[in-house]
């Protein structure tokens, strides 16, 4: 059964919780949790050593406390994106500086996050099912998900509301971001 199908059957409009194999399925610039910290851990650092010192701390038994890395990092990349205005990230201090002056103090970390995720990356492999997709969205109410991407507002033409303190009052052709989005770094979640 395709997803056409099986939708169709729904005398109701269903509520959909999608999740980051939506966006790996279809984003070239996807991650989970453990690849974004870890990309982001190279990216500060050019090396894999960081990251592994980092999770290292925050584990056992293969089993990690992502929230916690995440902190960890968070502090880091800000406190050397502090020390180093005009260096590999001057683009996102750029940003950062552009709003402390407007009075909107949002985590570089955070910043940074919302650059990674800004502009879409299609896989071209999976042009056919995004097709598909498009010709679904009459049959669905709204769709909850805790991506940063904007994907879902790509693909179903649903308006974000974006926090994690958002009343279901609206539901239907809306996409409700719980752990933020790429148009409001200082909504983000990831620690």
């Amino acid at each position: 059964m395709n997803i056409s199908e099986f939708i169709s059957k729904f005398s109701n409009h269903p509520i959909l919780f999608i999740g980051t194999g939506m966006s790996l399925r279809y984003l070239n610039n996807s991650y989970t949790w453990d690849e974004l910290l870890q990309k982001i851990a190279f990216e500060l650092k050019d090396n894999n050593e960081y990251y592994l010192d980092i999770k290292s701390r925050h584990g056992n038994a293969n089993k990690y406390n992502y929230a916690e890395i995440a902190k960890e990092l968070e502090v880091e990349f800000n406190r050397c994106l502090e020390q180093d205005r005009h260096g590999k990230f001057e683009e996102t201090n750029d940003i950062f500086y552009h709003n402390m002056q407007l009075g909107i103090n949002v985590s570089r970390f955070k910043i940074y996050l919302s650059q990674l995720f800004m502009n879409l990356d299609f896989k071209a492999e999976k042009a056919d099912e995004i097709i598909e997709l498009k010709k679904v969205r009459k049959n669905i109410g709204s769709i909850i998900t805790t991506n940063y991407d904007k994907l879902i507002e790509n693909i179903f033409e649903f308006k974000p509301l974006i926090g994690n303190d958002i009343l279901l009052s609206n539901p239907y052709g809306s996409v409700y971001k719980i752990h933020g989005c790429v148009d409001n770094p200082d909504k983000i979640i990831i620690t």
